[in-house]
């Protein structure tokens, strides 16, 4: 179906973004949740792992927009490694690299210098429920500019997003359509940082899903720090606000950690994982979220991060994984 047939059909759908909703069977859905939820043990990729580190994360929402600000604090330098990742739904096939405009902003001004970045496909994953051909997750080393605290901005080819409007992502709909994008920035410290993200990016799952991220040498200093970053989830239908999508718990290890039952509702925002926090009210679709974990969750000498997601709402959502940080 083309792009502009797609954008027709979507902008009458109140249901984008879900499954449930959009009137699939529950056996169809159970299938997906266990195709989605068979277990598998996460690495982080050669070259991922730094020792003597901290991090910092930030993210935007890019749902018919172009480019956004990304503002990172708390990183120490020098700075190890920096990675910018970015997300989008496709109509045609996604090419293995593509350029996205990065920019450092310099001084109070605003003023920017900017270069052309190239980004590596890491991850194709199955659609999102907007009846796209598939989510496609980039990632380019942006090490030599991203070497400070401050604002950073990303501007996406057209490739990603086909338009720059700012509508509401319910009510306007064209591909190729963009999630977001994040920033990974890895400075210098005392402990171990790993980031997790070709095994993970595009892993898409409806309601439901399961994984492990196994620590290099187990954890050598608590707290442990998380933090996940994932595309596509919003807190409601038609103009993504409300509440009752699919309301995710988030469990590591078996304890839980986010969703309902471990924050006071406000505003219907329970503090999950998946609500596109990024974008709140509007976009949404895009998350970045950080945990410091209990020690019951992760102490010393734990190998891994036993990860569930799972749906407790009526409907629901449909979203992907991009990448996962932790500090150990």
């Amino acid at each position: 179906m083309a792009a502009e047939s797609l954008a027709t059909s979507a902008g009458l759908d109140p249901a984008l973004g879900t499954s449930a909703a959009k009137g699939l069977s529950r056996s169809v859905q159970q299938a997906m949740e266990k195709a989605a939820a068979a277990p598998a043990e996460i690495s982080p990729p050669s070259g991922n792992v730094f020792t003597g580190a901290q991090y910092a994360t930030a993210g935007v929402a890019l749902r018919n927009r172009q480019y956004g600000s990304i503002q990172i604090s708390g990183v120490v330098a020098p700075v190890k490694r920096a990675y910018l990742y970015w997300a989008y739904l496709f109509a045609s096939t996604p090419p293995a690299t593509q350029q996205a405009r990065f920019c450092r902003q310099t001084n109070s001004t605003g003023t920017l210098a900017c270069a052309n970045r190239t980004g590596t496909l890491i991850g194709v994953g199955a659609d999102t429920c907007w009846k796209s051909n598939g989510v496609a997750i980039y990632r380019a080393d942006v090490s030599t500019v991203a070497k400070y605290n401050g604002v950073y901005q990303i501007v996406l080819p057209s490739a990603a997003s086909a338009t720059n409007s700012g509508a509401d992502p319910w009510a306007s709909f064209s591909l190729p359509a963009a999630e977001g994008a994040a920033l990974v920035v890895v400075g210098t410290g005392a402990r171990n940082v790993a980031i997790y993200d070709k095994a993970l990016a595009g892993t898409t799952f409806a309601g439901s899903t399961s994984y492990t991220l196994k620590i290099p040498g187990g954890v050598k200093t608590k707290p442990v720090l998380w933090d996940n970053i994932g595309a596509d989830g919003q807190t409601g239908l038609a103009g993504g606000r409300g509440f009752g999508v699919a309301k995710e718990k988030t469990y590591v290890n078996g304890v839980q950690i986010a969703g309902p039952g471990t924050d006071v509702a406000v505003n219907g925002v329970t503090g999950g994982d998946w609500d596109g926090g990024v974008g709140s009210p509007l976009p949404q679709l895009f998350d970045v979220t950080a945990h410091t974990l209990p020690t019951t969750a992760a102490d010393v000498g734990t190998s891994g991060l036993a990860i569930d997601f799972v749906s407790v709402g009526q409907t629901y959502d449909c979203a992907s994984p991009v990448a996962s940080v932790i500090a150990y």
